[in-house]
């Protein structure tokens, strides 16, 4: 082994502030990355965060619409019975008118034959 000497000692210092140069450059390197990454981190949250606010946005509208199709669907058919009942009702009137105007008209029919008769045959 070599002897300490002062200029062995001058080459050791040196190769340490260099190895400290280089050291204190690869940890400034790697702050630079770590800031970096941080920041892209950040603006994909952002953009992450806008996409997920625009898709509840889709779905509370989807959501709203299928609450006006399922109202729409429900009141037509509360609507149908409602005009099924009408109609029935409507089909028994309109039979019953029928079947009054027959009667009816069978009465005068009958009134007026014996009337003539009575008229001619007296």
């Amino acid at each position: 082994m070599e002897e300490p000497s002062l200029e062995n000692h001058e080459i050791r210092i040196f190769k340490l502030e260099q190895s400290n140069e280089d050291i204190q450059k690869n940890i400034q390197d790697l702050k630079e990355s770590v800031m970096i990454n941080q920041a892209q981190s950040a603006e994909r949250s952002k953009i992450m965060i806008s996409q997920n606010e625009s898709l509840m946005k889709q779905n509370e509208r989807l959501s709203e619409q299928m609450g006006n199709v399922f109202n729409t669907v429900t009141s037509t058919r509360e609507k149908e019975s409602e005009r099924t009942q009408e109609m029935k009702k409507l089909s028994t009137d309109t039979r019953m008118k029928m079947l009054t105007m027959l009667v009816g008209a069978g009465s005068i029919g009958y009134l007026v034959i014996d009337t003539v008769l009575n008229l001619f045959g007296k």
